[in-house]
């Protein structure tokens, strides 16, 4: 037969924890950098917005 085995919810929590500080501490460098990546791009176009 097969056995109930009990699993604590709890129990992977601080690592759950980390994995989502992480996320979003990445998160967080990611979008400046496509800001950046935007900023260059408005940088080297001409007055109206357009590259020439």
């Amino acid at each position: 037969m097969d056995e109930f085995s009990y699993t604590n919810i709890f129990a992977t929590k601080g690592i759950e924890y980390l994995i989502v500080i992480a996320y979003f501490i990445l998160f967080v460098f990611f979008t400046r950098a496509l800001d950046a990546s935007t900023k260059d791009d408005h940088k080297s176009a001409g007055r109206n917005g357009h590259v020439e």
